[in-house]
Formats: structure tokens, sequence, C-alpha cells
């Protein structure tokens, strides 16, 4: 069996008419099929510029031979990450994309030619036809497969993106055994039939439900995981939310605390007050109205407002690690201000745990850029309308004006230095599940904004 090849198909074709429909075939069809099961997998776009090129390169390098394919899918997956990557996604994400898009290309072509190979034995005079027209027959099973799997694959690939890097390195390359099988039936068939010991038709018949027995062993086994992972996903969520609100409660006892030995000292301060003023003791009278104002500025000093404001954030979790932020900028000598007029629930256009996620990376962000700022203040005011939700943070700067173009350059970069960096970069990644959502920046008199746009359906 061949692995490995380079041809050059102007010396080597039979007649210009094959060499015709070899360059129709290879140019047009194979770039076609290749790109376009990774495009409906992972619901981008794909440059036409890339198309082209690979249609140049499958002129000299033959694709169907193992080597051959796998080298172009290597190079493929690196092409997207570097060149068409307009969601900053992960190379383990594309990776797991590819590695599924992948197993339907294989499944698809696996059935197609065997299917053609019994198809010939009763009607040869179709076989230049099928020599043409197999690899779009090809495509357009891929297509109606990753159709009808898309509700599996859709889960699986949710689950185990950004989370879960050993599933998506381990469950994409479960190709590899269908891609050589596929191989081998192409172009040992005699050696598979006389291994089963069988004649041709017997052969493709066999050949054909072992294809779809793994094909469909290797979907139970996503959806399996997928939802394995779903069920751990939900139970570390539920614990983070657990902790945020038992700080939460935490943070409410502690200031119901101060609040209680505030309102007896109160009293006794006054009524030491009282008493030195009665007796004309300027001196005593001064030494209480001091304590007096000590008492009074460390409640003062306590978020009262925020309280305020967090009763309208409908979700615990969201409203535990605002709080939480919150009280990590006022000890960090920060000015907040959290406006959250109305009640607002973000899981109607946000899973919770991405708005959680997100809240922290831009807070987080926000007390980073503060502290090094005159000013020394955020803001986080959430709203919605009829037709949209609103995540708006805001923070004071050290520079008049920050280079947006630099931040956007960050969040597309390979190299991260800095968890604010990492913050940045995750925030567009989680942003990038939702197609519809818009991410606007602003910046001017040492201020910087960020607003975020979450459509309602």
């Amino acid at each position: 069996m061949t692995f490995v090849n380079v041809n050059n198909p102007f010396v080597q074709a039979a007649s210009p008419t094959y060499l015709l429909l070899f360059l129709i075939k290879v140019c047009l069809f194979y770039p076609l099929l290749f790109w376009g099961c990774y495009r409906h997998v992972a619901r981008q776009r794909i440059p036409v510029s890339f198309y082209v090129v690979l249609g140049a390169i499958f002129i000299f390098w033959q694709p169907n031979l193992f080597l051959n394919d796998l080298v172009t899918i290597c190079l493929a997956i690196m092409a997207v990450f570097y060149l068409a990557n307009p969601f900053g996604d992960r190379l383990t994400t594309i990776v797991s994309q590819f590695g599924y898009s992948i197993l339907v290309y294989y499944f698809a072509s696996t059935v197609c030619m065997l299917l053609s190979r019994i198809i010939l034995v009763k009607y040869p005079q179709f076989g230049s036809l099928l020599y043409l027209f197999l690899v779009p027959i090809i495509y357009g099973l891929a297509l109606l497969v990753i159709r009808i799997v898309r509700p599996i694959s859709n889960r699986y690939l949710a689950r185990v993106n950004n989370r879960h890097p050993i599933a998506e390195w381990c469950l994409s390359l479960l190709f590899i055994p269908l891609s050589l099988f596929f191989f081998f039936v192409q172009y040992n068939q005699p050696a598979f039939n006389q291994l089963l010991g069988v004649n041709n038709l017997t052969g493709n018949s066999a050949a054909l439900l072992i294809a779809l027995s793994y094909f469909v062993l290797a979907i139970l086994i996503m959806n399996h995981i997928g939802k394995d992972l779903y069920q751990r996903d939900l139970a570390t969520f539920a614990t983070q939310q657990l902790n945020s609100f038992a700080n939460y409660t935490s943070e409410l006892e502690v200031m119901y605390d101060d609040l209680r030995r505030f309102r007896h000292d109160y009293k006794n301060i006054l009524i030491s007050l009282n008493s030195a003023l009665d007796d004309n003791n300027i001196e005593d009278a001064k030494q209480s109205l001091h304590q007096l104002t000590q008492s009074s500025n460390r409640i003062i000093d306590l978020p009262t407002d925020v309280l305020g404001a967090l009763q309208n954030i409908t979700n615990s979790g969201i409203k535990s690690i605002v709080y939480q932020k919150i009280s990590v900028a006022i000890k960090a000598h920060l000015h907040p201000r959290l406006e959250v007029v109305r009640p607002i629930d973000l899981t109607k256009t946000l899973q919770s745990l991405d708005a959680i996620r997100i809240i922290a990376i831009l807070l987080d962000n926000a007390i980073a850029a503060a502290k090094n700022s005159t000013q020394k203040e955020i803001s986080l005011s959430l709203f919605e309308n009829d037709n949209a939700q609103f995540i708006i943070v805001g923070n004071s700067t050290k520079e008049s004006r920050v280079d947006l173009e630099l931040l956007a350059k960050i969040e597309h970069s390979v190299s991260i230095n800095s968890s604010h960096h990492l913050g940045l970069r995750n925030l567009k990644i989680i942003l990038g599940h939702y197609p519809n959502a818009v991410n606007d920046r602003s910046s001017d008199h040492h201020w910087l904004e960020q607003k975020i746009v979450l459509p309602k359906n």
C-alpha cells in the first residue's frame, strides 16, 4: 500500500482528456470537499485563497494517500490557526473541529467508494461518470451526515473546547483508524477479500458494514463523553456558584456585624459627648466627636450602595462574582460604581458560566488598569431594552487614550505574556460562541470603556 506520493500529471497523464478530468477533480472538487467539511463543522467562512492554494497543491501532492493527507491536514490546521481565526480560537479547538470534519470526510469517502464499486459490478458503463463526479457525491453525503449528527457534535465540541484539552486531542485522532481502513480497502481490495475469504461483492459489502459500524461507534463515544463532561461542568459550576454565594453571604455578615457595633458605639459616644458638653469639658467633647467621626467613616466606606444595586441582579452566581470583584476594588483603595437600575437576568442571552467569566475578566482587567491610574475608578453597568442586554465596564487609565488597535492585536496574539492579555483572549473566545454579540471599546480623557451588546434571540 502506497502511503505517500508526489507526481506530475502533465507528464504522466495518458491523454489530454484524462488530464482535464484529473485537474477538475483535484483543483475543484477535492478542495471543495476538504474545506467544505471543516467549514460546516466549524461554521466559519474559509477564504477563497485557501481553496485555490489547496487545489494547486493537489495537482502534484496526490490526495487520498495516508501521509499525503496527514501532512495536508496539519498544514491546513496551521493555516486556519494563523490566517483565518477571527474568533481567536485556541489550537486545540481547531484541532478538535478538524478531527471531527476529517472523520466525516473519510466515512463519506469510504461509503461512496464502496457503493460505487458495487454499482460498477452491474453497470460498468458508468465508470467515467463515477470517476468525475464521485467527489461531489462524497461531499453531498458528508454534508448530510454533518447535518444529521450536528446536535451530538455541537454538544461534544461545546463541552471540550477550551475546557478539556486532553479530550480534544485524543478524540481528534478518531479519524486515523478509519483513514487507514479506507486506504487499505481502496488500494488492497484483493487482500481484504482474501482475508475474509469472500468475493468482491461480499467484500465490499463487509467493508461498508465495518466503516458504518466504526463511525456509529465513534459518534456514540463522542456523545457519551460530551454528556459526561457536561455533567462534570455542571457540578463544577454549581460548586463555584456555591463558593461565590458563601463569600457573598460572609461579606454581608461582616457588614451587619460592623453596623451592629457601630449602633452600640454610636449610643455610647453620644452619651459621652452629651455629658462632656453638659460639664463644659471641651477636650472630652472633642475626643468623643473624633471617635464618632472615625466610626461613621468606617460605615460610610462600606459599599451599601453596591448592595442596593446587587438586588437587581437576579442570578446568584453573577451577583456573587460582582460583589466579590467590587470588594477587591474597595480593598485596593479604588472607587467602584455599580449601576443596575432594573432587575436583569443575563442568562437570557448568555450561559450562566459564560456570563460569570465575562464579568470576571472585564472587572479583573478594569481593576488592574485602575490601580495604575490617578483617578482610581471603575464602573459596571448592567441594563437591557426590548432588543438586547448590555454589559458596560469602565475604568480610569494612566494613559490619556489607550491604543485600541494594540488591544485588538493582543486578542489575536499566539504568545500570551500576562493574565491581562490572557483575559482578553479568553473573552474573545467566549464571545465567539455568540455570533451576534458586539464587543465595542472606546477610550478618551483617561477613561477606557468596554461595551458588550447581547441581542435577544
